[in-house]
């Protein structure tokens, strides 16, 4: 639009005053001369972007993976965007002595110099990789996880909440308590989260980061382990995993199909039945004895390895099973708003771990947008991995 409105305006004018002061010989003229400016003009204008409709993922072949695997699938311009998670995960290697194993498990032993020159290749091959693909398929061998991986997703939570406690704003975000770590060393286990909150053994002590609107809020923070506070008076800060209180996580979708109150318990359909139900969310969230603490921040999320997450490219793993550093070749069918489903085939880093990510089970980081709400809300789907090892 920018590009063409001054050719309109300005052959325009010229046509009118040619008109005026020569006639018709001139006017044919001119108006041959604005016909070839606007096609010039035109000429200038952008192609349409044509988005390429790719099949839906299965278990399929890494050939087949590769001949559909895009960058844009994953948000980026080019593969060389990959470079920054390529380098922090090269770093966390390189801290491990190359002899050492990083996992030995029935299909898959990989010692710490086997990821750090796999890690390397890739990083030498990304400027090639958007004009040949196929060098994934020539660099690297695809070591299949077997059964194939339980996709769910992650994001990044904005929660409502105050500097001061006043109404409206009464759910307590918990730092660290300073006997955690002594009370666990003896007892194995801190308080759960039903003394927690309902004997409010915590609460005047120093210790309330902030104060929330909705405590299921502050319940779907601490699954996601970090996030933001949109405080009420404008400003925002990040939060991020501090500690836990050594009971085990229960998810509350689980709880919820227990009592038969939900079907998928996805957490959409969660916090539907927690808007429409506001006197049972205490009897709900209490039944979760897990309990996470958090602290002030300066960056986004931040994974295991100690620095900060990438969306669709960072993927929380067993690292058991899938050691931190792996690259992973990764395809799910993912929930859209409007289309549906919408396949996913993406190169993934094993860059983060949490409580409920066991064996054949993967976490992808969303990021922090409205679409990766959703995706991370509605996601819980099956589809083929593999961990990628040089050649």
């Amino acid at each position: 639009m920018h590009e063409t409105a001054p050719c309109y305006a300005f052959y325009g004018h010229c046509r009118n005053e040619f008109a005026a002061r020569t006639g018709g010989m001139l006017r044919k003229l001119t108006l041959l001369v604005l016909c070839m400016a606007l096609f010039a003009c035109a000429k200038q204008a952008p192609p349409p972007v044509v988005e390429r409709n790719l099949p839906p993922v299965g278990f399929e072949s890494p050939e087949f993976f590769v001949s559909n695997l895009v960058p844009s699938s994953q948000e980026l311009t080019s593969w060389k965007d990959m470079g920054p998670s390529v380098r922090k995960s090269l770093r966390y290697v390189n801290s491990k002595p190359r002899d050492g194993i990083a996992v030995q498990r029935p299909g898959l032993t990989v010692t710490w110099g086997e990821m750090t020159r796999t890690l390397e290749r890739l990083q030498e091959l990304l400027p090639r990789l958007d004009s040949e693909p196929n060098l994934l398929l020539e660099n690297f061998r695809w070591v299949e996880v077997t059964g194939g991986i339980n996709y769910s997703g992650y994001y990044e939570p904005a929660v409502r909440a105050s500097r001061t406690r006043k109404p409206g704003y009464t759910q307590a975000i918990y730092s660290v308590p300073p006997d955690l770590n002594s009370v666990i060393a003896k007892r194995g286990q801190y308080y759960d989260r039903r003394t927690i909150e309902e004997k409010q053994v915590l609460a005047g002590k120093g210790l309330e980061l902030a104060w929330a609107a909705d405590p299921v809020d502050v319940f779907f923070l601490e699954i996601q382990g970090s996030g933001r506070l949109i405080f009420d008076d404008g400003t925002q800060a990040y939060v991020n995993y501090a500690g836990q209180n050594g009971h085990k996580y229960k998810s509350s979708g689980r709880i919820m199909r227990e009592k038969h109150l939900l079907q998928r318990g996805d957490i959409f359909e969660q916090r539907e039945w927690f808007k429409n139900n506001p006197g049972r969310v205490r009897e709900i969230l209490n039944d979760n004895p897990s309990y996470v603490f958090f602290k002030y921040g300066t960056r986004g999320p931040m994974g295991a390895m100690g620095y900060q997450v990438d969306d669709w490219l960072t993927l929380a793993t067993d690292r058991g099973f899938i050691p931190l550093g792996s690259i992973v070749a990764y395809g799910v069918n993912i929930p859209d708003e409007t289309r549906g489903k919408l396949p996913l085939r993406g190169i993934g880093f094993a860059q983060d771990v949490g409580g409920a990510i066991k064996r054949n089970r993967i976490d992808i980081f969303c990021g922090g947008n409205d679409r990766a709400n959703y995706v991370a809300s509605h996601l819980d789907a099956k589809g083929p991995a593999w961990v990628l090892l040089l050649r």
